[in-house]
């Protein structure tokens, strides 16, 4: 082997050697949002009553959320496997326990969960689970092109 092929060799090693760290990095470092979802939904058509009150957990270190009905309430995490514990007491007042994990897809940036669907099927992931795409406007929402008036003296002209 010459020096040539060998530097060539070693060149073309080191560049496969830090795309692959970049890839790595990209699946590791890859922030999220998730919202957690306090709301009656229907399923199936069922429908799932939101709960009274519940103290949600994203992942082993994060924020305690305390959710009431009608509440929606954000998280960030970073990588794609996480866990959740949902903390709440029925109508007896006998406080039960919920922990699972999850994975979110890697190029969804956005996310929601939703309690009430979650209690009633926690092994379906994506009875509860599901992408969420915030509002766009599209060219149908914009209102008709309104005359803009630039000259500050218009309105006195009548005078």
């Amino acid at each position: 082997m010459t020096k040539r092929q060998r530097t060539i060799l070693i060149r073309g090693g080191a560049i496969l050697l830090v795309l692959l760290f970049a890839v790595l990095l990209f699946h590791i470092g890859r922030q999220h949002t998730v919202l957690i979802d306090n709301n009656t939904v229907i399923r199936d058509g069922v429908e799932l009553q939101a709960l009274k009150l519940a103290e949600v957990r994203v992942g082993k270190k994060g924020e305690v959320l305390e959710m009431t009905p009608r509440i929606r309430d954000k998280v960030v995490v970073v990588g794609q496997r996480h866990t959740l514990k949902v903390v709440y007491t029925d109508a007896f007042w006998n406080e039960h326990v919920h922990e699972l994990s999850f994975r979110i897809p890697l190029m969804q940036d956005m996310v929601l969960i939703s309690l009430p669907a979650l209690l009633e099927n926690p092994e379906d992931v994506s009875f509860w689970l599901e992408n969420f795409e915030g509002f766009a406007p599209t060219q149908d929402d914009q209102p008709e092109d309104e005359k803009i008036v630039f000259d500050e003296l218009a309105g006195l002209d009548s005078f």
